[in-house]
């Protein structure tokens, strides 16, 4: 009977000892009597240095005000139980690394007398990827909103906020930003009907743009993208809004400049066609001298250089003033 309980302890010593988390078994007052591999590898405190004392929390918390933070949420949380689950704290190893731990304990009894066993995950890469991916969505210059089944918005990220002026506070977890940001009824109804006849033949939209209302009441042009995603079994709308009202109002300053310089040009052009086809008439019949041919070429090569160096002027103010010209546009203008 001895051997069969010896061995079942070898096993159970094995696991606890190979188990890819930290497990810590705490005596009645706290002192530390298994201290798994896990443990070592995570903390860098080896088992020889921890069995038996309880000295290991200050290494692991040596800043004294964190410390005391978190005794007192343990102790909150065992006012109502005698465990808790997924508590959630920075260590410091060893080597003076910050790790992050998810905790959980439970309370047992061990041949009369009371454990705690602490099971700790290093979760420290997942919060790490978990903060790097929220950084790329608050930094992203487009406004980026994930929509939950019911249209509930779960994200609404800094970009969303600096265009449309709704706060994350005022938009997670509420579906009415919509009629928010599409105050009039008949257009939101006009863009929720091309919205449905889009998503009914792709499942989603590209480059669909409509113009929102922000909080402070100024319109502004948004082009959307959207994509479905699905979530252990859950389906969520991803919107990408990028904000083109800076781009559209250069256009348009655009075809203005150009419809003002084809308008200044048409005349001066005509000018100089009407005097070259009359010159060419006077040369056929013979009354124009080669000095006067020369003189009027000359003069009309001098208009048309004139023409041309307007021209230049007016694309390099185009192109400075409008820093928000397509590339193609700009391009062409700079040429």
């Amino acid at each position: 009977m001895e051997n069969t309980h010896n061995n079942q302890s070898c096993i159970e010593a094995g696991i606890l000892d190979n188990a890819l988390v930290m497990i810590a078994v705490l005596g009645e007052r706290g002192q530390v009597v298994s201290w798994n591999h896990a443990a070592e590898t995570i903390t860098g405190y080896l088992q020889k240095d921890i069995i038996g004392s309880n000295s290991v929390w200050k290494h692991l918390y040596p800043d004294r005000d964190y410390r005391k933070s978190v005794t007192e949420k343990i102790a909150d949380i065992l006012k109502t139980k005698n465990y808790f689950e997924d508590l959630e704290t920075t260590i410091r190893t060893r080597s003076g690394e910050s790790r992050t731990i998810l905790w959980n304990t439970k309370t047992i009894t061990d041949h009369g007398l009371p454990r705690v066993i602490t099971v700790g995950m290093d979760v420290t890469t997942d919060r790490q990827e978990t903060a790097f991916r929220e950084s790329i969505i608050d930094n992203a210059y487009v406004l980026l909103a994930v929509l939950g089944p019911k249209g509930t918005i779960l994200v609404w990220n800094k970009a969303a906020e600096m265009i449309t002026g709704y706060s994350n506070g005022e938009v997670i977890g509420k579906n009415d930003i919509w009629k928010k940001l599409y105050p009039d009824t008949e257009y939101r109804r006009s863009i929720t009907l091309k919205i449905a006849k889009i998503i009914s033949e792709h499942n989603y939209f590209e480059n669909l743009e409509t113009t929102i209302v922000t909080k402070n009441n100024e319109k502004r042009i948004i082009s959307w993208n959207t994509r479905q995603t699905r979530t252990r079994g859950i389906y969520h709308e991803i919107a990408i809004g990028r904000d083109i009202t800076e781009q559209r109002k250069a256009e348009e300053a655009l075809i203005a400049y150009m419809t003002e310089m084809t308008m200044r040009l048409k005349q001066p052009v005509g000018i100089i066609n009407n005097t070259l086809m009359e010159s060419a008439r006077l040369v056929k019949e013979g009354m124009l001298t080669t000095d006067e041919i020369i003189m009027v070429l000359q003069g009309q090569a001098r208009n048309a250089a004139q023409i041309e160096s307007n021209i230049r002027e007016f694309q390099t103010a185009i192109v400075e003033k409008n820093l928000s010209i397509p590339e193609a546009y700009r391009k062409f203008l700079e040429g």
